[in-house]
């Protein structure tokens, strides 16, 4: 399924997904505190049936424009093939992650943010901390050892970083995560029933 199709945001219903983990825990590790927003939101996902309609900036429209300028340049650089896809579900959660691309043994996350922005990643040439659970909790998904985070600007060098599967930060992660899955399931299914 193509991302950001009705089915692919069908497909993400109730899921707790890669883009939504820093929600879930911190870099430390640590339950968010921005973990009860989204149960809520995602069990009215499900009994709503409907996913959450999100707000789009102008910025964030442009960065997905040139998601697949940034992937052919991704492909050139490292002498790859990366394929797209769509969802990916752990099999007995319903966690997921959407990969902007997967190639041999890995993966990337693209970002294309405003020029300000990807001059400071290219300045600190390290995973920005923002996207550090939503890089290692698709790794966790995806059961990967390596991922790698781009940072594209049509006007300036990008910025290519292969990041390496953090262990100590996932096994105090995959728990939060679980639990939030299985608390939004419980809950789904208690409110359902009080509604029947």
């Amino acid at each position: 399924m193509i991302q950001g199709s009705e089915e692919w945001l069908q497909a993400r219903v109730g899921v707790v997904t890669a883009s939504n983990f820093s929600k879930v825990f911190t870099t430390a590790g640590k339950l968010s505190t921005s973990r009860e927003g989204l149960i809520n939101q995602l069990i009215a996902e499900k009994l709503t049936n409907a996913p959450t309609e999100t707000f789009k900036s102008s910025a964030m429209e442009r960065g997905n424009e040139l998601e697949p300028q940034a992937r052919a340049m991704f492909e050139v650089i490292m002498g790859v093939e990366v394929e797209e896809v769509g969802l990916i579900k752990m099999e007995k959660h319903e966690i997921g992650c959407s990969p902007d691309g997967v190639f041999e043994d890995t993966g990337i996350e693209i970002k294309a943010p405003l020029p300000a922005t990807h001059c400071a990643y290219l300045r600190a040439n390290k995973l920005p901390s923002t996207y550090v659970q939503q890089v290692q909790g698709t790794m966790l998904v995806l059961g990967l050892e390596r991922y790698f985070f781009m940072s594209f600007h049509p006007e300036m060098k990008p910025l290519i970083i292969e990041v390496k599967r953090d262990n100590k930060l996932l096994e105090l992660a995959e728990p939060l995560l679980i639990e939030t899955a299985d608390i939004i399931k419980s809950e789904t299914e208690r409110l359902r029933k009080e509604n029947d």
